[in-house]
């Protein structure tokens, strides 16, 4: 009964999620340049606060690419993978800041990347440090040669709740402005300095405005 409530739970999220969407008003500085070629191209990274709108988001702009997420293996997890199927989404269950603990999910994650599906990752969770990229991350780009898409997620308003990661809720017709930053492609190898380079700069860009 536990799971089934869980499930209901998640499609209920997607219908709200389609709901306060459908009233946003949507800015987009496109610095990717994922709209002249058609299609994001790799590897979301947005932060966990934040993670409200982008199932919206790729349904809306991008429903020809199938997608896949990174979720964690607790129940907050199986709500977000069952509310992301809804907008077509497969959810891997791990941790970004565990990859030793979430191989078998990072496989599945490169695995869909070299599929050509786009990836969505929320690099600070599942629990946080709120705004601090996790390794996970930066290991998927380099096993894959995926190209990493920093997404920013800014709301004129939003209700902000009191959880780890302040998790923020858009106000039905507040203004969404989603900027694609630069793309971001992690060379094979890396010493461990230069992977620590890698993700510092990675936090760097998402940190802007956050």
């Amino acid at each position: 009964m536990a799971k089934i409530r869980i499930k209901n739970l998640g499609k209920i999220v997607a219908c709200l999620i389609r709901a306060i969407g459908g009233t946003l008003q949507f800015e987009v500085e496109d610095r990717a340049g994922v709209f002249a070629t058609g299609r994001p191209n790799g590897i979301w990274a947005f932060w966990h606060n934040r993670m409200f709108v982008i199932p919206y988001l790729h349904d809306r702009w991008f429903p020809h690419i199938p997608g896949a997420i990174l979720s964690s293996p607790s129940g907050d997890g199986q709500i977000i993978a069952d509310a992301c199927a809804q907008f077509g989404f497969e959810a891997a269950r791990g941790s970004s800041s565990k990859p030793q603990k979430g191989l078998s999910a990072l496989i599945m994650l490169a695995e869909k990347v070299k599929e050509g599906r786009d990836v969505g990752i929320t690099p600070d969770g599942p629990r946080g440090p709120m705004y601090q990229i996790q390794p996970g991350i930066i290991k998927l780009a380099q096993l894959t040669g995926g190209t990493i898409v920093p997404v920013r997620v800014l709301y004129s308003r939003s209700i902000r709740f009191k959880t780890w990661d302040e998790f923020m809720l858009p106000l039905p017709f507040s203004t969404v402005r989603i900027i694609f930053e630069p793309t971001m492609t992690v060379p094979r190898r890396l010493s461990e300095e230069e992977f620590e380079q890698q993700r510092a700069a990675l936090q760097d860009v998402m940190r802007v405005g956050a």
